[in-house]
C-alpha cells in the first residue's frame, strides 16, 4: 500500500510538470499617432514619406511581443488614385521602416482627398518584429510597386496638419493571469493511469 502510495504521489508531480509546461499567450494590442509628412508632389517615385517622424511605441510591452497578426493604418491622401479601377488600384501599399507589409492601400479615389482605415494581415511580419522591437519605433512609407505607370504630371498628396495612426495585433507571452493553452486530457491523466495500472499489477502478482 505505501508503494502504491507513492506511485500516485509520483503520478501527481507528472501532471503537475506537464501543466507547468503548457504554453500560454495572450493578445495585445499597441498604437501610435504622429503627423504626416506632408508630402506633396510628382508621383514617380518607389517610396513617398507617410509620417513625419516616426511611429513611437514605447512603454506598450512591444518587447514581449512574439507575433505581429494584423496591422491597421488610419491615413488622408489626396489624388491616390487607387479606387476601382483607377490605374493604381493594388500599386500602393505601406512601408514600416523600409519592410513591404503588402497591404494594399486601395479606396483612395483620384482627385479627392479620403481619410481610411486600412486592415491587412502583413508579409515579412517577423522581420517587421524585429524592426519594431529593435527600438519600438517605426517610419511609415507608401510603397509604389509601378511609380510610371499614371499619366505625365500626376501629383500625390500626403496631407500635413492631420495625423496617421498606426495599430498593431498581435500576440504576447502571458506569465500569469492569462488562459493557457490546454494539453489534451489523456495526456494530462496519462502518467496516473500508468501508476495505478503499474501498481495493481504488482499487487496481483505478490498475491499469487
Amino acid at each position: 500500500m505505501q508503494k502504491l502510495s507513492r506511485l500516485f504521489a509520483a503520478a501527481g508531480v507528472g501532471v503537475l510538470a506537464l501543466m507547468a509546461g503548457t504554453a500560454s499567450a495572450a493578445p495585445i494590442v499597441i498604437s501610435s499617432t504622429v503627423d504626416q509628412s506632408g508630402y506633396s508632389d510628382l508621383q514617380n517615385q518607389p517610396v513617398y514619406p507617410l509620417t513625419a517622424t516616426h511611429y513611437d511605441f514605447t512603454g506598450q510591452g512591444y518587447g514581449s511581443m512574439t507575433a505581429i497578426n494584423s496591422l491597421t493604418v488610419t491615413l488622408e491622401l489626396n489624388d491616390g488614385n487607387t479606387g476601382a479601377g483607377e490605374f493604381d488600384e493594388n500599386k500602393l501599399t505601406l512601408g514600416l521602416d523600409g519592410i513591404d507589409t503588402g497591404i494594399k492601400l486601395n479606396g483612395f479615389l483620384g482627385g479627392q482627398i479620403i481619410t481610411l482605415d486600412v486592415t491587412g494581415n502583413p508579409a515579412l511580419a517577423a522581420a517587421l518584429l524585429s524592426a519594431l522591437q529593435a527600438d519600438g519605433q517605426l517610419v511609415g512609407t507608401i510603397i509604389d510597386a509601378d511609380p510610371t505607370n499614371g499619366p505625365q504630371g500626376d501629383l500625390l498628396g500626403v496631407p500635413r496638419l492631420v495625423t496617421t495612426t498606426l495599430e498593431i495585433d498581435g500576440t504576447v507571452r502571458d506569465n500569469g493571469g492569462g488562459n493557457p493553452v490546454p494539453l489534451p486530457a489523456a495526456v494530462l491523466v496519462a502518467p496516473l493511469g500508468a501508476g495505478i495500472a503499474g501498481g495493481f499489477a504488482r499487487r496481483f502478482r505478490k498475491a499469487k
